[in-house]
């Protein structure tokens, strides 16, 4: 009779699937293809050997429970999936008495693999959990997972079990609760590229009132009731600035009545977003203590020269944090009632030298072959009519000559040349105004956005943009006073 102690996947039950199958697989080079790496039955059975191995029992309902009253035994691997999921190794058996057969590799999702995971996601679980970092890597062992649509329901009116391609949510359970003791669940919201984003934390009435937070009418990181309250709103913050047009003379925008005002708010916010979570400044976005309400600098003065400030309350979607009830200037009363400690947020920094904003005449400007295809041939709709019919090569002269023109301007007028801020790239880049007829008797025909490399002295140029397009970007940067550039003139 063989004696010897059972050892690894053996000892645990009887490995049914050890002896390669028709198409010369087993258990073990599965498991290989699952992690795409080399895996030996030596490494499973050393790992299970080893104190770093933990096993879980179950019962029929998934309970934990003694390995006596367990039907189900399992242990999780030391190894990831190729998409970074986790694995697990898995007995099952019939009965009580019966002996535990495997053995079956489960893939249990994470987060990651599930949407895209926002920066600030897991300070947010931090904060609503009350634990640290160190305490949530249980939260990535994502079970019970489940689809929903836009009304926060499993299933359509007809009964069509809503499923990942048609879902609006994706929502899982966590190991986690909140400080009132009750389960955490975390959920991805689908955004309009028709990628899930996230990841949104809270309990089951949180997840609820996201359906709610859908429905509201977005500027970037602020969210409005309905586009009619947004749009009273930057009216009021019209009200209080330093006078400047926020509109288009010549072109009215049909939902917002300062256009002008609305990017620039978003995009600001944006900027504020971007510095925190990139390099960690606590003083762009000033919270509460209990971080349910935030304060923010617009970079705009009021007409008696004071900072205009907003405050909102802060809520979640997608992962992302979002800024709602917004209201302008509270005093430094209320705001220390509703606990803020500092009352003084900075505002944007879009550059560090004043050296990045300033047109250098005496760099290059690398007009190769490549950008002048994209510029003339891709871009032909944006230049005015009467050009359209004209050679390509008719075209690239007159783009010489008009930006050998703009630069002999800008070497005695420093302004001419305009900086704007790049949102998605977040870069500063310059605004050529180009006159194709080389006259500065009216408006340029478009503006030349280039690219600054400092360290080479070039500037690359990037594509050709109309006037009321680069407005806001430029605004964001600094109001530009030069008359081209002029929102009451452009048409």
């Amino acid at each position: 009779m063989n004696t010897t102690e059972k050892t690894g996947l053996m000892k645990l039950g009887f490995v049914k699937n050890l002896k390669p199958n028709t198409n010369g697989e087993n258990c073990i080079s599965v498991l290989s293809k699952i992690t795409g790496q080399k895996v030996s039955l030596k490494d499973i059975n050393e790992f299970i050997e080893s104190e770093l191995c933990k096993m879980e029992y179950s019962d029929q309902n998934g309970n934990s429970c003694t390995i006596e009253n367990a039907l189900v035994l399992k242990f999780q691997l030391n190894r990831k999936s190729k998409n970074g999921d986790y694995i697990y190794g898995v007995f099952r058996r019939k009965d009580t008495i019966g002996n535990f057969m495997g053995i079956t590799w489960e893939i249990t999702k994470t987060p990651k693999s599930l949407g895209i995971v926002n920066n600030n996601s897991l300070t947010n679980l931090c904060a609503i959990a009350d634990c640290t970092i160190n305490d949530i890597e249980d939260v990535f062992v994502v079970n019970s997972i489940e689809y929903f649509n836009g009304a926060g329901h499993n299933k359509f009116p007809d009964g069509t079990v809503v499923d990942e391609k048609n879902a609006k949510f994706i929502r899982f359970k966590t190991t986690l609760k909140n400080h009132d003791g009750k389960i955490l669940y975390g959920w991805f919201t689908k955004n309009i590229k028709n990628d899930f984003e996230g990841v949104d934390w809270g309990t089951e009435d949180s997840f609820k009132n996201s359906r709610k937070n859908r429905e509201q009418f977005f500027v970037g990181r602020m969210a409005f009731d309905t586009i009619d309250v947004c749009n009273t709103f930057l009216e009021k913050l019209e009200s209080k600035t330093i006078e400047e047009p926020w509109e288009y003379k010549n072109r009215k925008d049909p939902k917002f009545k300062y256009p002008i005002l609305k990017s620039y708010l978003e995009f600001e916010l944006d900027r504020l977003y971007y510095e925190q979570e990139k390099y960690g400044w606590d003083e762009k976005i000033l919270y509460n203590k209990d971080r349910t309400k935030a304060l923010f600098n617009t970079n705009l003065i009021d007409k008696f020269g004071h900072d205009l400030n907003i405050m909102g309350d802060v809520q979640l979607l997608g992962g992302r944090e979002i800024i709602c009830n917004l209201e302008m200037c509270p005093s430094k009363l209320s705001l220390r009632k509703l606990g803020f400690e500092n009352y003084e947020p900075l505002p944007p920094k879009f550059f560090e030298d004043i050296n990045e904003i300033v047109f250098h005449c005496e760099w290059d400007i690398d007009c190769n072959v490549s950008k002048y295809e994209h510029i003339i041939e891709q871009r032909i709709e944006r230049f005015p009519d009467k050009y359209k019919d004209l050679e390509a090569d008719d075209l690239g002269q007159k783009m010489d000559n008009a930006i050998e023109f703009a630069k002999k301007i800008a070497q005695r007028n420093y302004k001419f040349i305009i900086p704007m801020y790049y949102p998605t790239a977040h870069r500063i880049q310059l605004l050529m105004p180009i006159y194709l007829e080389t006259s500065y008797t009216s408006q340029p025909d478009f503006a030349l956005v280039l690219t600054p490399h400092a360290n080479e002295r070039v500037y690359t140029p990037e594509t050709i943009l109309g006037l009321d397009e680069v407005y806001q970007d430029a605004r964001l940067v600094a109001k530009p006073e030069e008359s081209w550039l002029n929102p009451r003139m452009i048409k």
